[in-house]
């Protein structure tokens, strides 16, 4: 089902032009808007075997941003993983779903669905990416077992599943291929 015939599917990439616009330049509207809802992925208690660790970074990103380079240098791969947990709690908060935020970005590199989203919103590729961790880190978009990427309705809105559960409504994306 296309998404004019499915409103589940409207709203979702309605959300993403949304964010991509307010995001211009900032990530500070994300965590902004999810601070004003209140509820964080960890909050909303996603199923799967993605979101059952949860790394919690603790100290500020100077901090930690310095020990990673002063213990192994600016380029290594320690900094460069500490720049990435560290922009990945600006969009999901102190509580992060490693393996499903990294999996988000292997579907944004390996996929065409980040290329298809930048051309039909007109936006850059870093754009998409960060509004598809937007949406990930609101619940609209789930990593599946099978690490497909999944349109979802949060628990506890007016669209969920029958008794409040997650609602996964569309797939976005198949896992990628090795």
């Amino acid at each position: 089902m296309g998404s004019k015939k499915n409103p589940a599917a409207r709203r979702a990439q309605k959300n993403a032009r949304r964010t991509t616009r307010k995001q211009k330049g900032t990530r500070s509207t994300i965590t902004a808007s999810r601070t004003a809802r209140g509820r964080s992925l960890f909050d909303l208690n996603p199923p799967g075997t993605f979101y059952q660790e949860w790394d919690t970074p603790t100290g500020n990103d100077k901090e930690l941003l310095d020990t990673a380079t002063t213990a192994f240098g600016a380029d290594s791969d320690e900094a460069t993983t500490t720049r990435l947990i560290l922009e990945y709690r600006d969009i999901y908060g102190p509580r992060i779903p490693i393996a499903a935020a990294a999996h988000l970005d292997l579907i944004v590199r390996d996929t065409d669905l980040a290329a298809e989203l930048a051309t039909s919103m007109g936006s850059s590729m870093n754009d998409v990416r960060e509004s598809l961790h937007s949406l990930h880190a609101q619940g609209m978009l789930l990593v599946a077992d099978d690490e497909s990427l999944w349109m979802t309705i949060p628990p506890g809105t007016p669209y969920s599943a029958a008794g409040g559960q997650w609602a996964f409504v569309e797939q976005k994306v198949a896992a990628p291929s090795n």
